[in-house]
């Protein structure tokens, strides 16, 4: 048995995309599994859904994703993001849950954003946590954040900096075969940059999963909204 879990809190996202996310997940795994959705409204959740109620603490968007690591785990758990897109059978991310270690995403379409120092006001670097697998006791990582939530809301964009200037030593990396970025590129040969004239968005069928990061999210030059889905319908349906 494995955990498969996602976080839904606001407006962003509505119980659509979470049941979009399971039967995904259904579809690619053929392990037993529990989904588990963290969220501040379960209203209109596929009823084979373990929900979990998100409160009691004074959190915003994607912060509430360090909740998860409150509680240690006994068995691997994988956490996506609910604007992925999971494109093959992933049976085998089991592998990559490591005891007390976070295995998450390094953007190799990214290589101006490798070894970056922890600069503001954005503190750039090559993580991205759209997926998360693990194992074991992280809570370090959560309490480390909770004691002081006020300063690293302030000081980073989200989690993504937050896990790599400060638990560093807590992270290891998928395999760059995996995951590629909708919007940002497929490897360290094919990527785009924001400001450079954009050629369209990147489509892979051979990786695991697409990730959307930057989803519904205006830039200065563009954006990602839901046209980018058009043509991956096969991957739920």
């Amino acid at each position: 048995m494995i955990n498969i879990v996602c976080v839904k809190w606001g407006d962003k996202f509505n119980s659509y995309h979470v049941n979009r996310l399971f039967d995904m997940v259904r579809k690619n795994l053929t392990l037993n599994f529990n989904f588990i959705c963290y969220t501040d409204n379960a209203n209109e959740l596929n009823r084979e859904i373990i929900t979990e109620p998100l409160q009691g603490y004074d959190l915003d968007k994607w912060w509430w994703k360090l909740i998860l690591f409150k509680h240690p785990t006994n068995i691997p758990t994988i956490y996506f993001d609910l604007d992925v897109v999971i494109q093959n059978n992933f049976d085998h991310f089991v592998f990559y849950a490591k005891k007390d270690i976070i295995t998450t995403i390094d953007c190799v379409w990214k290589p101006h954003k490798r070894n970056m120092k922890p600069e503001p006001p954005n503190y750039d670097m090559s993580l991205n946590s759209s997926i998360m697998i693990w194992k074991g006791d992280l809570f370090n990582i959560w309490w480390d954040f909770y004691c002081d939530n006020n300063y690293y809301m302030l000081k980073y964009k989200g989690v993504d900096s937050y896990l790599y200037f400060n638990h560093y030593d807590k992270i290891d990396w998928l395999p760059s075969k995996e995951v590629y970025s909708r919007k940002y590129g497929i490897d360290e040969y094919n990527y785009y940059i924001d400001g450079q004239d954009f050629k369209g968005f990147f489509y892979s069928d051979l990786h695991t999963v697409c990730i959307f990061n930057g989803w519904n999210k205006p830039t200065k030059w563009t954006v990602l909204d839901n046209k980018g889905y058009e043509g991956y319908e096969k991957y739920w349906n």
